[in-house]
Protein backbone atom coordinates (compact mmCIF):
# COMPACT_ATOMS: atom_id res chain seq x y z
CA UNK A 1 0.00 0.00 0.00
CA UNK A 2 1.89 3.14 -1.03
CA UNK A 3 1.39 6.86 -0.64
CA UNK A 4 1.07 9.36 -3.33
CA UNK A 5 4.41 11.92 -3.24
CA UNK A 6 2.94 15.21 -3.32
CA UNK A 7 -0.73 16.72 -2.67
CA UNK A 8 -3.00 17.05 -4.27
CA UNK A 9 -3.24 14.42 -6.67
CA UNK A 10 -4.28 15.57 -10.24
CA UNK A 11 -6.26 14.47 -12.51
CA UNK A 12 -6.54 10.72 -11.82
CA UNK A 13 -8.46 8.97 -9.43
CA UNK A 14 -7.51 9.38 -5.79
CA UNK A 15 -8.11 6.40 -3.63
CA UNK A 16 -8.57 7.33 0.40
CA UNK A 17 -9.46 5.85 3.48
CA UNK A 18 -8.99 7.63 7.18
CA UNK A 19 -5.86 5.26 8.84
CA UNK A 20 -6.00 4.15 12.28
CA UNK A 21 -2.19 2.36 13.06
CA UNK A 22 -0.49 0.96 10.36
CA UNK A 23 -4.19 0.32 7.81
CA UNK A 24 -7.07 2.04 6.80
CA UNK A 25 -10.33 1.97 9.27
CA UNK A 26 -12.44 1.60 6.79
CA UNK A 27 -13.24 0.42 2.95
CA UNK A 28 -11.12 2.61 0.25
CA UNK A 29 -13.23 5.76 -1.52
CA UNK A 30 -12.16 6.33 -5.07
CA UNK A 31 -13.05 9.51 -6.71
CA UNK A 32 -12.59 10.18 -10.29
CA UNK A 33 -14.26 11.89 -13.14
CA UNK A 34 -15.80 10.92 -16.36
CA UNK A 35 -15.84 13.49 -19.40
CA UNK A 36 -17.88 16.27 -16.86
CA UNK A 37 -19.08 13.96 -14.82
CA UNK A 38 -17.65 13.08 -11.30
CA UNK A 39 -18.18 10.24 -9.30
CA UNK A 40 -17.11 8.75 -5.50
CA UNK A 41 -17.78 4.95 -5.36
CA UNK A 42 -16.47 2.48 -2.57
CA UNK A 43 -17.87 -0.83 -1.10
CA UNK A 44 -20.29 -1.63 2.31
CA UNK A 45 -22.11 -4.17 3.41
CA UNK A 46 -24.87 -4.24 0.48
CA UNK A 47 -22.40 -4.17 -2.11
CA UNK A 48 -20.75 -1.11 -3.99
CA UNK A 49 -22.19 2.52 -3.28
CA UNK A 50 -21.88 5.10 -5.57
CA UNK A 51 -22.07 9.18 -5.72
CA UNK A 52 -22.39 10.63 -8.97
CA UNK A 53 -22.08 14.65 -9.42
CA UNK A 54 -23.50 15.04 -12.86
CA UNK A 55 -23.01 18.45 -15.31
CA UNK A 56 -26.94 19.14 -14.57
CA UNK A 57 -26.25 19.96 -10.95
CA UNK A 58 -27.84 16.76 -10.30
CA UNK A 59 -26.80 14.16 -7.69
CA UNK A 60 -27.67 10.48 -7.17
CA UNK A 61 -26.54 7.51 -4.85
CA UNK A 62 -26.73 3.66 -5.51
CA UNK A 63 -26.68 0.84 -4.30
CA UNK A 64 -25.70 -1.52 -6.43
CA UNK A 65 -27.60 -1.86 -9.54
CA UNK A 66 -31.02 -1.60 -9.06
CA UNK A 67 -31.13 1.12 -5.99
CA UNK A 68 -31.22 4.80 -6.58
CA UNK A 69 -31.45 7.64 -4.30
CA UNK A 70 -31.85 11.34 -5.32
CA UNK A 71 -30.17 13.65 -3.29
CA UNK A 72 -30.08 17.12 -3.07
CA UNK A 73 -28.69 19.09 -5.70
CA UNK A 74 -24.87 20.84 -5.87
CA UNK A 75 -25.14 24.16 -3.99
CA UNK A 76 -23.87 27.29 -3.70
CA UNK A 77 -21.53 27.91 -1.19
CA UNK A 78 -22.08 31.46 0.35
CA UNK A 79 -20.25 34.32 -0.47
CA UNK A 80 -18.33 32.14 -2.24
CA UNK A 81 -17.68 31.11 -6.08
CA UNK A 82 -17.43 27.16 -4.92
CA UNK A 83 -20.21 24.93 -5.09
CA UNK A 84 -20.67 22.02 -2.17
CA UNK A 85 -21.59 18.51 -4.01
CA UNK A 86 -21.18 15.97 -0.77
CA UNK A 87 -19.48 15.59 2.41
CA UNK A 88 -18.08 12.41 4.23
CA UNK A 89 -18.01 11.88 7.54
CA UNK A 90 -16.32 9.11 8.81
CA UNK A 91 -16.99 8.28 12.59
CA UNK A 92 -14.44 5.68 14.19
CA UNK A 93 -15.16 4.69 17.24
CA UNK A 94 -12.58 2.92 20.37
CA UNK A 95 -14.02 -0.96 19.10
CA UNK A 96 -14.61 -0.16 15.43
CA UNK A 97 -12.86 -3.29 13.33
CA UNK A 98 -10.98 -2.67 10.36
CA UNK A 99 -11.72 -3.73 7.15
CA UNK A 100 -9.96 -7.18 5.80
CA UNK A 101 -7.47 -7.54 2.77
CA UNK A 102 -7.23 -3.66 1.96
CA UNK A 103 -4.04 -4.26 0.74
CA UNK A 104 -4.76 -6.74 -1.60
CA UNK A 105 -7.57 -5.16 -3.06
CA UNK A 106 -5.82 -2.59 -4.26
CA UNK A 107 -3.75 -4.76 -6.86
CA UNK A 108 -0.31 -2.61 -6.98
CA UNK A 109 -2.48 1.06 -7.69
CA UNK A 110 -1.79 3.43 -4.91
CA UNK A 111 -3.76 5.11 -2.09
CA UNK A 112 -3.75 7.70 0.00
CA UNK A 113 -4.50 6.81 3.97
CA UNK A 114 -4.92 9.72 6.57
CA UNK A 115 -4.13 8.99 10.04
CA UNK A 116 -6.56 10.16 12.53
CA UNK A 117 -5.41 10.97 15.85
CA UNK A 118 -7.02 10.74 18.87
CA UNK A 119 -10.08 12.38 19.90
CA UNK A 120 -10.65 13.75 15.64
CA UNK A 121 -12.67 12.37 12.80
CA UNK A 122 -12.31 13.01 9.39
CA UNK A 123 -14.36 14.99 7.22
CA UNK A 124 -13.94 15.01 3.57
CA UNK A 125 -15.62 17.64 1.16
CA UNK A 126 -16.15 17.46 -2.92
CA UNK A 127 -16.52 21.16 -3.81
CA UNK A 128 -16.74 22.64 -7.73
CA UNK A 129 -15.56 25.74 -9.32
CA UNK A 130 -17.12 27.13 -12.33
CA UNK A 131 -16.03 27.64 -15.63
CA UNK A 132 -16.41 31.46 -15.75
CA UNK A 133 -13.92 32.23 -12.58
CA UNK A 134 -10.38 32.88 -12.21
CA UNK A 135 -7.91 29.89 -11.11
CA UNK A 136 -6.53 32.03 -8.17
CA UNK A 137 -9.68 31.51 -6.87
CA UNK A 138 -9.10 30.24 -2.53
CA UNK A 139 -10.66 27.92 -0.98
CA UNK A 140 -14.08 28.90 1.10
CA UNK A 141 -13.52 30.58 4.04
CA UNK A 142 -15.03 27.82 5.92
CA UNK A 143 -12.61 25.60 4.40
CA UNK A 144 -9.43 27.51 5.10
CA UNK A 145 -6.84 25.35 6.76
CA UNK A 146 -8.12 22.31 4.74
CA UNK A 147 -5.71 19.88 2.76
CA UNK A 148 -6.60 19.04 -0.97
CA UNK A 149 -6.43 15.71 -1.69
CA UNK A 150 -7.10 15.92 -5.28
CA UNK A 151 -8.06 18.03 -7.69
CA UNK A 152 -9.23 18.26 -11.84
CA UNK A 153 -9.94 20.12 -14.58
CA UNK A 154 -13.55 19.12 -16.91
CA UNK A 155 -13.27 19.42 -19.80
CA UNK A 156 -16.22 22.40 -19.31
CA UNK A 157 -13.46 24.26 -18.00
CA UNK A 158 -14.87 23.60 -14.07
CA UNK A 159 -12.33 22.65 -11.10
CA UNK A 160 -13.61 19.47 -8.96
CA UNK A 161 -11.36 19.88 -5.51
CA UNK A 162 -11.29 17.25 -2.94
CA UNK A 163 -10.58 18.78 0.68
CA UNK A 164 -9.90 17.13 4.23
CA UNK A 165 -10.41 18.35 7.62
CA UNK A 166 -9.59 17.05 11.04
CA UNK A 167 -12.30 18.19 13.47
CA UNK A 168 -12.80 17.41 16.90
CA UNK A 169 -15.18 14.74 17.88
CA UNK A 170 -17.40 16.56 20.12
CA UNK A 171 -20.25 15.48 22.12
CA UNK A 172 -22.85 15.54 19.41
CA UNK A 173 -20.65 13.07 17.50
CA UNK A 174 -19.71 10.62 20.07
CA UNK A 175 -23.55 10.45 20.73
CA UNK A 176 -23.84 9.46 17.11
CA UNK A 177 -21.57 6.63 17.68
CA UNK A 178 -22.95 5.82 21.13
CA UNK A 179 -26.24 5.28 18.98
CA UNK A 180 -25.00 3.37 16.71
CA UNK A 181 -23.33 0.78 18.77
CA UNK A 182 -25.58 0.37 21.71
CA UNK A 183 -28.83 1.34 20.85
CA UNK A 184 -29.74 0.92 17.00
CA UNK A 185 -26.83 -1.87 16.75
CA UNK A 186 -27.29 -2.94 13.31
CA UNK A 187 -26.45 -6.71 12.57
CA UNK A 188 -25.32 -8.95 9.47
CA UNK A 189 -25.98 -12.68 9.94
CA UNK A 190 -23.90 -14.93 8.09
CA UNK A 191 -24.59 -18.95 7.68
CA UNK A 192 -21.32 -19.73 9.18
CA UNK A 193 -19.08 -17.32 11.47
CA UNK A 194 -16.49 -15.86 8.47
CA UNK A 195 -13.26 -16.04 9.14
CA UNK A 196 -12.55 -12.25 8.38
CA UNK A 197 -15.96 -9.87 8.50
CA UNK A 198 -16.53 -6.24 8.34
CA UNK A 199 -19.51 -4.36 9.01
CA UNK A 200 -19.77 -0.56 7.70
CA UNK A 201 -22.84 1.54 8.05
CA UNK A 202 -23.53 4.04 6.19
CA UNK A 203 -26.28 6.93 6.63
CA UNK A 204 -27.46 9.79 3.83
CA UNK A 205 -29.01 12.82 4.83
CA UNK A 206 -29.19 16.52 4.16
CA UNK A 207 -28.55 19.39 6.34
CA UNK A 208 -27.92 23.41 5.75
CA UNK A 209 -24.52 22.54 4.56
CA UNK A 210 -25.54 19.92 1.76
CA UNK A 211 -25.51 16.32 1.52
CA UNK A 212 -23.93 14.07 4.18
CA UNK A 213 -22.88 10.59 4.27
CA UNK A 214 -22.18 9.30 7.46
CA UNK A 215 -19.71 6.19 7.64
CA UNK A 216 -19.24 4.16 10.47
CA UNK A 217 -16.85 0.77 10.80
CA UNK A 218 -18.98 -1.32 13.63
CA UNK A 219 -17.41 -3.73 15.89
CA UNK A 220 -17.89 -7.40 16.71
CA UNK A 221 -21.75 -6.34 17.91
CA UNK A 222 -22.37 -6.40 14.35
CA UNK A 223 -21.25 -9.75 13.28
CA UNK A 224 -23.86 -12.75 13.82
CA UNK A 225 -23.56 -16.64 13.13
CA UNK A 226 -26.61 -18.95 12.74
CA UNK A 227 -24.25 -21.40 14.12
CA UNK A 228 -24.51 -19.87 17.47
CA UNK A 229 -28.07 -20.42 17.40
CA UNK A 230 -29.06 -22.87 19.88
CA UNK A 231 -32.04 -25.06 19.39
CA UNK A 232 -34.41 -24.65 22.51
CA UNK A 233 -34.36 -27.63 24.83
CA UNK A 234 -37.64 -28.72 26.69
CA UNK A 235 -36.90 -26.37 29.60
CA UNK A 236 -37.16 -23.09 26.90
CA UNK A 237 -40.84 -22.12 26.56
CA UNK A 238 -42.54 -20.37 23.78
CA UNK A 239 -43.86 -16.87 24.89
CA UNK A 240 -46.94 -15.13 23.23
CA UNK A 241 -46.31 -10.93 21.65
CA UNK A 242 -49.06 -9.59 20.44
CA UNK A 243 -47.94 -8.13 17.57
CA UNK A 244 -49.83 -5.12 15.56
CA UNK A 245 -49.33 -2.68 12.72
CA UNK A 246 -51.34 0.03 11.31
CA UNK A 247 -52.57 0.62 7.77
CA UNK A 248 -50.33 2.11 5.69
CA UNK A 249 -50.70 3.81 2.18
CA UNK A 250 -48.05 5.30 -0.17
CA UNK A 251 -47.97 6.42 -3.67
CA UNK A 252 -45.37 5.87 -6.44
CA UNK A 253 -45.06 8.25 -8.88
CA UNK A 254 -43.60 8.82 -11.98
CA UNK A 255 -40.96 11.65 -12.97
CA UNK A 256 -43.91 13.26 -14.91
CA UNK A 257 -45.05 13.73 -11.67
CA UNK A 258 -48.39 11.19 -12.29
CA UNK A 259 -49.12 8.59 -9.46
CA UNK A 260 -48.77 5.47 -11.18
CA UNK A 261 -49.60 3.00 -8.09
CA UNK A 262 -50.56 2.91 -4.79
CA UNK A 263 -48.96 0.57 -2.58
CA UNK A 264 -50.64 -0.74 0.50
CA UNK A 265 -50.18 -2.58 4.19
CA UNK A 266 -53.62 -3.67 5.93
CA UNK A 267 -53.72 -3.25 9.64
CA UNK A 268 -52.78 -6.57 10.97
CA UNK A 269 -53.47 -7.37 15.04
CA UNK A 270 -52.44 -11.12 15.86
CA UNK A 271 -51.08 -13.19 18.67
CA UNK A 272 -47.05 -14.74 17.68
CA UNK A 273 -45.24 -17.38 19.64
CA UNK A 274 -41.73 -16.75 20.11
CA UNK A 275 -38.56 -19.35 21.73
CA UNK A 276 -35.41 -18.02 22.91
CA UNK A 277 -32.69 -18.56 20.34
CA UNK A 278 -34.66 -20.05 17.73
CA UNK A 279 -35.27 -17.81 14.73
CA UNK A 280 -38.43 -18.20 13.53
CA UNK A 281 -40.92 -16.76 10.27
CA UNK A 282 -44.53 -15.47 10.72
CA UNK A 283 -46.90 -14.03 8.01
CA UNK A 284 -47.15 -10.24 9.49
CA UNK A 285 -49.45 -8.84 6.64
CA UNK A 286 -50.20 -8.49 3.07
CA UNK A 287 -48.04 -5.89 0.52
CA UNK A 288 -50.59 -4.83 -2.22
CA UNK A 289 -50.05 -2.81 -5.19
CA UNK A 290 -52.89 -0.97 -7.07
CA UNK A 291 -51.62 0.19 -10.45
CA UNK A 292 -53.19 3.38 -12.44
CA UNK A 293 -52.48 1.89 -15.65
CA UNK A 294 -53.88 5.05 -17.24
CA UNK A 295 -51.07 6.86 -16.29
CA UNK A 296 -48.34 4.06 -17.57
CA UNK A 297 -47.00 4.84 -20.84
CA UNK A 298 -46.05 1.27 -22.81
CA UNK A 299 -42.67 1.02 -24.00
CA UNK A 300 -41.81 4.50 -21.76
CA UNK A 301 -38.79 2.93 -19.29
CA UNK A 302 -38.21 4.76 -16.26
CA UNK A 303 -37.12 4.79 -13.22
CA UNK A 304 -39.15 6.05 -10.75
CA UNK A 305 -38.05 8.46 -7.26
CA UNK A 306 -37.60 6.06 -3.93
CA UNK A 307 -40.50 6.25 -1.91
CA UNK A 308 -41.14 5.86 1.39
CA UNK A 309 -43.77 3.54 3.45
CA UNK A 310 -44.37 4.28 7.18
CA UNK A 311 -45.69 1.35 9.35
CA UNK A 312 -44.02 1.39 12.51
CA UNK A 313 -45.24 -1.49 14.08
CA UNK A 314 -45.59 -2.67 17.83
CA UNK A 315 -44.79 -5.96 19.18
CA UNK A 316 -45.86 -6.33 22.87
CA UNK A 317 -46.79 -2.70 23.09
CA UNK A 318 -43.47 -1.96 22.21
CA UNK A 319 -42.32 0.00 18.89
CA UNK A 320 -39.15 1.22 17.32
CA UNK A 321 -37.97 5.04 16.88
CA UNK A 322 -38.86 4.73 13.33
CA UNK A 323 -40.10 1.93 10.99
CA UNK A 324 -39.99 3.48 7.05
CA UNK A 325 -39.57 1.27 4.34
CA UNK A 326 -38.13 2.27 1.09
CA UNK A 327 -39.43 1.38 -1.77
CA UNK A 328 -37.46 1.88 -5.19
CA UNK A 329 -40.00 1.64 -8.27
CA UNK A 330 -38.96 1.38 -11.62
CA UNK A 331 -40.66 0.68 -15.40
CA UNK A 332 -39.63 -1.68 -17.87
CA UNK A 333 -41.70 -0.42 -20.18
CA UNK A 334 -44.40 -3.46 -19.80
CA UNK A 335 -44.26 -4.06 -15.94
CA UNK A 336 -44.22 -1.74 -12.91
CA UNK A 337 -41.86 -3.31 -9.65
CA UNK A 338 -41.32 -2.24 -6.71
CA UNK A 339 -38.69 -3.39 -4.13
CA UNK A 340 -39.12 -2.97 -0.62
CA UNK A 341 -35.94 -2.77 1.58
CA UNK A 342 -35.70 -4.78 4.63
CA UNK A 343 -36.29 -3.07 8.17
CA UNK A 344 -34.58 -4.72 11.14
CA UNK A 345 -34.28 -3.43 15.19
CA UNK A 346 -33.65 -5.17 18.09
CA UNK A 347 -35.87 -4.56 21.35
CA UNK A 348 -34.62 -4.32 24.79
CA UNK A 349 -36.29 -3.73 27.94
CA UNK A 350 -33.20 -0.68 29.21
CA UNK A 351 -34.84 1.21 26.08
CA UNK A 352 -38.28 1.58 27.30
CA UNK A 353 -40.14 3.13 30.40
CA UNK A 354 -42.22 -0.20 30.66
CA UNK A 355 -40.52 -3.27 30.22
CA UNK A 356 -41.63 -6.00 28.40
CA UNK A 357 -42.59 -8.90 30.33
CA UNK A 358 -41.85 -11.70 27.99
CA UNK A 359 -38.19 -10.54 28.25
CA UNK A 360 -35.56 -10.84 30.96
CA UNK A 361 -32.77 -8.85 31.13
CA UNK A 362 -30.10 -9.12 28.78
CA UNK A 363 -32.46 -10.53 26.59
CA UNK A 364 -32.97 -8.64 23.20
CA UNK A 365 -35.67 -9.68 20.61
CA UNK A 366 -34.89 -9.14 16.98
CA UNK A 367 -37.15 -8.38 14.01
CA UNK A 368 -36.37 -8.10 10.32
CA UNK A 369 -39.46 -7.24 8.25
CA UNK A 370 -39.72 -8.33 5.02
CA UNK A 371 -37.51 -11.71 5.99
CA UNK A 372 -35.45 -10.43 2.85
CA UNK A 373 -36.01 -7.55 0.68
CA UNK A 374 -39.54 -7.94 -1.54
CA UNK A 375 -40.31 -7.29 -5.06
CA UNK A 376 -43.92 -6.72 -6.02
CA UNK A 377 -44.63 -7.02 -9.56
CA UNK A 378 -48.06 -5.58 -11.52
CA UNK A 379 -49.07 -7.51 -14.74
CA UNK A 380 -47.39 -6.09 -17.85
CA UNK A 381 -49.64 -3.73 -19.80
CA UNK A 382 -52.40 -5.32 -22.07
CA UNK A 383 -52.94 -8.54 -19.65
Amino acid sequence: MTKPASLPMEGKAIRFAPGQGLGPATWFWRVWTEGNEIYALTRNSGGVAKLSVHQSGQIHYRLGPKHKQDLAPIMQIPNSVWLHAFEIRFLIGEDAEAPPEQKESLKNKSAYVVPIPAGKFLVVNLIVRGASTTSNRPLPAQFSGATELWRARLPDNRLAVLIARMLELDNENRQKLEFYHKELKPTVTFSAAPKDSYVEIHHLHWSPDGNIVLVVPMGHEAIRSERELVTPSATDEWRKFLYRSPHAVTEIVAPNGLRVATLEFDEVDREIELAKNQPSTHELGVLKMRLDVSNLIEGSKFIASPCRLVCVPSIAEASPRDWTYTVYPRFDGLTLSAIVMQMSTSLQNKNFVRPLSQLRDREELVVKIPSGSISERTPSIGE
